[in-house]
């Protein structure tokens, strides 16, 4: 057939052909979008998850460091010698200067009442409220957080954490001690997570009763959560509804004291906000995206496909773990896309150095974790040792022994007790615990825990005993320490009281506004708490400067960048510990309100030097610490002297420091120089 002949195809205009191919470009292209808008809202969906899970477990945390804070202050009672001598009306004295708001109650094991310092000594009523925290204290001996009830004396919802005071001989209950608290204090614990507006906590009793409510404490109190809290799944974030009926997402735990739970949720519409907004987004880009590739489509076309390849194949190559190399293009979305890539790159490197690091850290751990092991032929009388018990017992290599003989490393004084309670163990018992000191050839005396389970053949028979030996000498001489710090205690908390008691009378001269009281003395009182913070860690025997001002300036984080801290290493005593802290929350209160740190411009440099010298105890140092502020807002002295000022001059005082605030215009510069004595110990 002839061309003329053919049957021409169709044709069609340029500009819908390039219509067409925008239309096949814009499609895909969408869908892309769509998919990343998509993706982007399940990620924030999961961040929003994750953030209620760790704000859970933050939760737990803080709540079961609250109650173990708690026992400590029964533990630290429980070893007064007026509880020893059953001298109540001194014990009742002790522990009402010790408590502040907070009661102590002490029970006989049938819960009479022998001291309750919520009322006057004497005046005691018959038994305790919580007759069951004494029942469950009597079965397990180990320390109880109770559920919430009404008390007696104090005639309000109230919760007890109780520890049990055994027998001389340790079998049975001797007293219960419980701290009496309110369900304020819970709410304080919730509000301390400084949640956004939006978030709601709850923690309730074994009994569904509430204890605590974020937002309505007084409403909620006491009323017991609908069963479908109950039901609900522990550690996971599901969707649920508020006490209101809202619809939310949540997440609840249960504590490992107490058996109380935790719930924290977030109204579900924030997500639904987000997500309303993507799709906007979405809906802009798509009409953004049309409009854009049905003019460019033909000439740019062809340069889409190789960079979104190349994201592709680093997409696939971040899946298979190999090296991603990805580099920018002129298409913005896909280095955005790459610059991600990159980063999860890198992050996945960084994991699996951290990893191996572990890994390596582990292994080392394990290989110095040395412990010696026994065992015992029941049926032949020989005792076998291991290398690591010789060199505990500080003996070299020798024949087995029979168990007679094997207990010549007892102490003398332990001794006759040992043999008994082994031989008590071979008669009857399954496993075991001991605790005793043992002396080695060379005179030193070590105290070892003795752990281990008894064999026995179907009559009941001992056959075999396997235990271990670990020397806990260490442990022994830091509960002794611990005791001698118990001791201290009253006097450290007599003292904080004091400067408590100094710092409202001064804030209040120098604050007339209940508001700006409350705030400026607040700021102080968590200054002071820091610094006890950091000397509970260090059990009171002071700290490193360079910790003092890192604690201090934690609350103002987000000046980091424009905050240059640097000094040699020294170490301060306590009493200069408390008051430095207290003026470096004054100055960076300072600096924030009115200082360098008040414009974006504005940084602070912190820095000291330190000079030995000779004191009548040996070396010492002066510490020349110096406060400067560059780049802020134009300073002038001060018209009147208020109580930061007074504040600053009393601290120096205090430490024997000389004190001198230069306040040139450029920045306020502070020059402190105070001695550190010597350690005595």
């Amino acid at each position: 057939m002839s061309l003329a002949g053919r049957k021409a195809p169709r044709a069609w205009p340029a500009a819908l052909h390039l219509l067409l191919f925008a239309a096949i470009i814009a499609i895909p292209l969408l869908a892309l979008l769509g998919a990343m808008f998509y993706r982007s809202a399940v990620q924030e969906h999961r961040r929003l998850e994750r953030l209620i899970g760790q704000e859970l477990a933050e939760l737990i945390a803080s709540l079961e460091r609250d109650i173990e804070r708690r026992t400590a202050v029964l533990q630290t009672l429980a070893t007064a010698p007026a509880l020893e001598a059953e001298d109540w009306a001194s014990f009742h004295r002790q522990a009402k200067a010790s408590l502040g708001k907070n009661y102590l109650v002490l029970t006989d094991s049938t819960g009479r009442q022998l001291v309750n310092t919520f009322v006057p000594h004497g005046t005691e009523p018959g038994f305790t409220g919580d007759l069951a925290t004494i029942e469950t204290m009597r079965r397990s001996m180990r320390p109880v957080v109770s559920n919430l009830f009404t008390s007696p004396v104090a005639k309000r919802p109230v919760y007890n954490v109780s520890i049990p005071i055994p027998t001389a001989g340790g079998t049975g209950l001797r007293y219960a001690m419980s701290l009496g608290l309110f369900p304020e204090d819970l709410r304080r614990l919730l509000q301390d997570q400084h949640l956004a507006a939006d978030w709601t906590t709850e923690i309730w009793d074994r009994k569904g009763v509430i204890l605590a409510h974020s937002h309505e404490q007084e409403r909620r109190l006491g009323e017991t959560v609908p069963e479908r809290w109950r039901e609900q799944p522990l550690g996971r974030v599901v969707q649920g509804r508020s006490l209101d009926g809202e619809r939310v997402l949540v997440a609840s735990d249960r504590t490992a004291t107490g058996g109380w739970t935790v719930r924290v949720s977030v109204p579900a519409r924030l997500v639904d906000a987000t997500t309303r907004e993507l799709l906007w987004a979405w809906g802009v880009a798509a009409a953004l995206v049309t409009l854009l590739t049905g003019v460019t489509a033909y000439v740019f076309g062809v340069g889409f496909t190789g960079p979104l390849g190349a994201t592709a194949r680093g997409a696939a190559a971040l899946g298979r773990g190999d090296p991603v190399e990805v580099g920018d293009t002129r298409i913005v979305e896909v280095n955005a896309v790459n610059h991600a890539l990159r980063e999860a790159a890198e992050r996945l490197e960084q994991s699996r150095t951290a990893l191996r690091y572990s890994e390596q850290l582990l292994g080392t751990a394990a290989d110095v974790a040395h412990f010696g092991a026994h065992q015992y032929d029941a049926v032949h009388d020989r005792v076998h040792r291991s290398p690591q018990i010789r060199r505990i017992l500080g003996v070299g290599p020798g024949e087995d022994r029979d168990l007679e003989s094997a207990l010549d490393f007892v102490h003398p004084d332990d001794r006759k007790e040992v043999g008994l309670r082994k031989r008590q163990i071979l008669a009857s018992e399954q496993q075991y615990q001991l605790t005793y000191r043992i002396r080695r050839p060379d005179g030193e005396v070590r105290w070892v825990m003795d752990r281990g389970q008894v064999e026995r053949d179907a009559a009941g028979k001992a056959l075999r005993v396997v235990g271990l030996l670990v020397d806990i000498t260490d442990l022994k001489e830091a509960e002794e320490r611990q005791r001698l710090l118990f001791e201290e205690l009253n006097h450290r908390v007599k003292n904080t009281l004091a400067i408590v008691q100094s710092l409202a009378q001064q804030t209040q001269r120098s604050k007339s506004d209940p508001q700006e009281f409350t705030r400026a003395f607040g700021e102080r009182i968590m200054a002071l708490s820091r610094a006890h913070d950091l000397l509970t860690r260090t059990a009171w025997r002071g700290a490193l400067l360079n910790q003092v001002v890192s604690a201090v300036l934690d609350p103002f984080s987000a000046y980091a960048g424009r905050i240059e801290v640097s000094g040699d290493a020294v170490e301060l005593p306590t009493s200069i510990t408390i008051a430095l802290a207290l003026m470096l929350n004054e100055l960076a209160t300072n600096a924030a309100k009115f200082g360098a740190l008040s414009i974006d411009a504005g940084r602070i440099e912190i820095s000291w030097t330190v000079t030995p010298m000779k004191t009548q105890d040996g070396e010492g140092v002066v510490v020349d610490f110096i406060w400067q502020e560059h780049e802020g807002p134009p300073v002038a002295p001060p018209k009147h002297r208020g109580f930061g000022s007074r504040l600053l001059a009393a601290s120096a005082q205090q430490i024997k420091g000389e004190l001198d605030a230069q306040f040139a215009p450029e920045g306020l510069r502070c020059r402190l120089r105070f001695p550190v004595p010597a350690r005595t110990s």
